[in-house]
C-alpha cells in the first residue's frame, strides 16, 4: 500500500490550468524527487499535497495521504496532518530552518 497516492490531479486557478493529469505513488520509507524546469508545476503539487492553495484554486482527482483523502480533508483535519505526518521545506530552506 502507498503512503501518498496522486490519480489525475489537475488544477485551476482562477480560468488559468496550473496542473494536469498528474500521478504518482509513493510507498513508506521511499524516497522520491520530484524535478522539472522553473513553473512545471513542483510547488503547486505540493501545496496541493499540503491543501495551502490559494482561495480561487480549485483541485480535482484524488490525493490520498495514509488512506486520507486530502482533497476533501477538513482544515481541522490538514492541521492534524501537517507537521505530525506531513512537513515541508519551501524553496528558501535557510530561512525555513533556523536552529
Amino acid at each position: 500500500m502507498s503512503m501518498l497516492d496522486i490519480e489525475n490531479l489537475s488544477l485551476t486557478i482562477g480560468d488559468t490550468q496550473i496542473l494536469r493529469g498528474v500521478e504518482l505513488s509513493i510507498a513508506p520509507g521511499e524516497v522520491m524527487g520530484l524535478v522539472g524546469e522553473s513553473g512545471s508545476g513542483k510547488s503547486m503539487t505540493a501545496l496541493t499535497v499540503m491543501q495551502l492553495l490559494p482561495h480561487a484554486a480549485r483541485a480535482t482527482g484524488r490525493v490520498t495521504f495514509d488512506g486520507i483523502d486530502i482533497l476533501t480533508a477538513s482544515e481541522d483535519q490538514m492541521c492534524a496532518l501537517r507537521g505530525d505526518d506531513i512537513g515541508m521545506v519551501f524553496q528558501e530552506p535557510m530561512t525555513a530552518l533556523n536552529p
